[in-house]
């Protein structure tokens, strides 16, 4: 069983180090996050539905990637936040941009 685990906003925020790099053309999958994303119960996170990866992140001191899946609400992704040196799954976020970022509809397109 994969035990699966939200993260706060203060444990997110941790994981960032600017500037953020994207390293989504070329970056290997440390872990695979598949076995993680489908043990999620998407009701309890609120979403309806998942899509691809849009965007891997990497911190300035290369020791998070952040996977960031689109999701079937408007202007929120699932991020999956990779440990690259233990190379597991640190945890999950939901980054709502209307909320983070003050964007309304019409701005951002569905992610």
């Amino acid at each position: 069983m994969i035990v699966t685990r939200r993260l706060q906003e203060d444990e997110f925020k941790a994981c960032f180090a600017e500037p953020m790099t994207n390293v989504t053309a070329a970056a290997e999958a440390a872990v695979d996050i598949w076995p993680y994303v489908e043990a999620l119960d998407l009701d309890e996170i609120g979403l309806p539905y998942l899509n691809d990866v849009h965007y891997v992140y990497r911190d300035a001191q290369n020791r998070f990637d952040q996977v960031l899946i689109g999701t079937g609400r408007f202007n929120a992704l699932l991020v999956i936040v990779v440990d690259l040196g233990r190379r597991t799954v640190f945890g999950h976020f939901l980054l709502d941009l209307n909320k983070e970022y003050g964007v309304s509809g019409g701005h951002l397109r569905s992610v």
